[in-house]
């Protein structure tokens, strides 16, 4: 679901202190029309009590979330940036675009492309999530096929299989769960290279009552993908698992629609 996975980001921890047991899940995405030799990009999510770290398959983008703090922080691996953000700021900032949103349609044609190039020139999407009443398997194991729409338009179609399937427990799942309704809060407010890449389908997964196994992806303008679970298991995870890297810095503001 155009990388949602590099949408995860959360409150970094400076303190060193023993080893954690947590889940490392890791996802493989193909995009359509893919040769067979080539090889699917490989994500790595981490999970540990309410905290989660996920690192995309491309090597651009991490993310750490952590719940306890209700923060979000995304990191740019090739500018060495962080991008943060609570949910007070995010509630803040969404009272000011809307309020600036209003106001819009009376400027110059020249400041107004400048504004919503900015805040976006639309209102958020309606998202929701629909029941097609179709079965498929993921790695055999049998799953409910989902339609998550967008304004109406199928936007991705999520196979979801039983709790605790693939490995993947509730527990496992809960961040995922926490982070999916601080994006349905924020989601309008990261930048837009992050929410064109599937932001939205992420954002319905407090929804489910499973395991999404698979995803396929429709992303407006760009290639259909389809990502999938291929491994669950526990992993013992040290508490700099969810700091960010040494040395990166906080970005501009600019950086919220870019």
């Amino acid at each position: 679901m155009k990388r949602w996975v590099l949408i995860l980001a959360g409150c970094w921890l400076l303190a060193a202190g023993p080893a954690l047991a947590g889940t490392e899940i890791t996802i493989e995405t193909r995009k359509a029309g893919a040769p067979p030799e080539a090889k699917p990009q490989r994500s790595v999510v981490e999970v540990e009590g309410r905290s989660l770290r996920a690192e995309a398959g491309d090597g651009r983008h991490g993310a750490i979330w952590r719940g306890e703090d209700g923060v979000l922080q995304i990191l740019d691996h090739a500018e060495q940036s962080i991008f943060r953000i609570d949910r007070a700021t995010a509630r803040s900032l969404a009272q000011g675009v809307e309020g600036v949103r209003g106001r819009v349609a009376g400027l110059p044609k020249a400041q107004r492309e400048v504004v919503e190039g900015w805040i976006g020139g639309e209102p958020p999407a309606k998202l929701e999530l629909r029941n097609s009443g179709e079965r498929a398997q993921v790695s055999g194991v049998a799953c409910r096929l989902l339609e998550a729409l967008r304004d109406g338009v199928r936007l991705a179609e999520i196979c979801e299989g039983p709790r605790g399937a693939s490995g993947v427990t509730p527990e496992a799942l809960a961040p995922a769960r926490e982070l999916a309704a601080f994006l349905a809060e924020v989601g309008d407010l990261l930048p837009r290279s992050l929410s064109a890449d599937g932001l939205e389908a992420l954002v319905l997964v407090k929804q489910l009552e499973g395991v999404p196994l698979r995803v396929r992806a429709w992303p407006k303008g760009g290639a259909a993908t389809e990502a999938r679970i291929v491994s669950a298991h526990p992993k013992s995870l040290s508490p700099d698992r969810f700091q960010p890297p040494p040395g990166y810095q906080p970005g501009i503001g600019v950086h919220v629609r870019q």
